[in-house]
């Protein structure tokens, strides 16, 4: 028997790598959705308005849309925004683009590692248009001085860096389109020697959107509760995980908290009546009741607070952002989201991923219909996917009480989650000496 404090600790032993330190408070974010994952990028607006702008106008126009990264060379930079790939033609076209724009390199904003930047034309400072590229280490000896400054106009957020790092380890067979794209990065075989839409890192989206607070979030000094906050667009799902008044599990979600600014508000639910995953699935006796309201306010993407009336009771806790990186090579794919199986709706499992490790919080019923949720807090990614050892929490206090801090955590099994793309996948586990498996696929809303 342990606790969840000694295991949290176990975890956060190895601090994640912060990728630069002069993100301003105010940012605007813009994230490139490609099929390896989600690149998150906080802009710095006031610092480089000019190139921002300019990156702005091309993502507002959908000129990035169906863009693909061009261009990888290990341990310098990914590059993309250059090329789009045409359906009709079948092939890649240049990007039509804007006039160029001044250089606006600054010494203080250097090339190092996650800093994205905009490419010119050799000779030429004042060149740049719509091709940017990311650096995958610290190159500021180089682009700080070739050609006036290479102008670093931004950051990805540390949770994107995996899908950053993901492209950069992909291939680069050299039997490609033209010449052009010789350090093309490649997503699986190519197709009699040649390159397929399908094997592009395609962008399929690019926008503005609200700054990030996905993931796991807990109040450091009261461990063995916390909340899943899974975000898509402004819109986040809150699961949170607490006790009863007798020190058994209990989860309510926030289905629907619209951002505005930094804060979002909605109500709370409590779900009841659900089947045990030890059976089939029968949500006929699944029982929804409104049991009261919260609003989640931020005052940076890594704290905030969480106030909220419950059953009654009305009271706030101060939340941070849990990190769980350990420093391991990043996995392909990034699968931190709100998982379920459609056909079953009424439980679900929240994964949380820094790095190489997910930190899984599933919210399910026991046997007589009662909310019951295990964790699994080191999950180690191996190729496509994790094994983790699986537990239950008890002994915690409800959060609309003062905390305790008595929460035994006691192994119920294990888990292993095996994902066949990067939106479905496997759920095994072995659960009271029973192992069953459910499919499952990321959850959108």
């Amino acid at each position: 028997m342990t606790s969840v404090r000694t295991f949290f600790k176990t975890l956060v032993a190895a601090p994640i790598l912060l990728l630069a330190s002069m993100s301003p408070v105010e940012a605007t974010t813009v994230r490139l959705q490609t099929n390896v994952g989600a690149i998150d990028i906080a802009l710095y607006d006031a610092a480089a308005p000019r190139t921002v702008a300019n990156f702005l106008a091309y993502v507002n126009s959908g000129k990035y849309v169906n863009s693909f990264v061009h261009r990888s060379v290990p341990d310098f930079v990914i590059q993309g925004g250059g090329f789009a790939w045409n359906d009709a033609a079948v092939a890649p076209v240049a990007i039509t683009t804007f006039a160029p724009i001044a250089n606006e390199f600054n010494v203080a904003r250097s090339n190092k590692r996650g800093t994205i930047a905009m490419a010119k034309i050799g000779g030429d400072p004042n060149s740049a248009t719509s091709q940017w590229f990311i650096n995958l280490a610290d190159n500021s000896s180089v682009l700080n001085v070739d050609n006036g400054g290479y102008t670093v106009f931004g950051e990805v957020t540390a949770g994107s860096m995996a899908v950053v790092d993901a492209i950069a380890r992909l291939p680069r067979p050299f039997v490609l389109f033209n010449d052009v794209f010789s350090e093309l990065p490649v997503v699986g075989a190519l197709t009699n020697g040649s390159a397929q839409k399908s094997n592009l890192v395609l962008v399929s989206a690019a926008l503005a959107v609200p700054n990030s607070y996905q993931g796991l979030w807990w109040n450091a000094n009261q461990s063995g509760w916390g909340m899943s906050l899974t975000q898509h667009g402004n819109i986040i799902f809150a699961a949170i995980y607490t006790y009863d008044a007798a020190g058994q599990p209990a989860w309510y979600v926030i289905p629907n908290c619209p951002l505005v600014n930094s804060a979002c508000a909605g109500d709370i639910y409590r779900v009841t009546g659900g089947t045990s995953p030890l059976v089939a699935w029968n949500g006929s006796a699944k029982d929804v009741v409104k049991a009261g309201s919260g609003t989640l306010s931020f005052a940076s993407t890594t704290a905030g607070a969480f106030d909220f009336t419950l059953n009654g009771v009305t009271a706030s806790k101060a939340i941070t952002l849990q990190p769980l990186a350990t420093g391991t090579p990043p996995p392909a794919v990034e699968y931190t989201d709100l998982w379920w199986n459609e056909s079953e709706s009424g439980w679900g499992v929240s994964l949380t991923q820094q790095f190489g490790i997910v930190f899984a919080a599933w919210y399910t019923y026991d046997n007589t219909g009662k909310p019951v949720w295990y964790v699994v807090p080191n999950c180690p990614v191996v190729a496509s996917g994790c094994t983790g050892e699986l537990f239950q929490v008890t002994g915690g206090a409800p959060i609309t009480a003062a905390w305790t801090g008595t929460n035994p955590a006691v192994s119920a099994g294990s888990a292993t989650f095996t994902f066949t793309s990067a939106t479905a996948g496997t759920m095994r586990y072995t659960l009271g000496g029973t192992t069953l498996s459910r499919a499952i696929v990321r959850q959108t809303y």
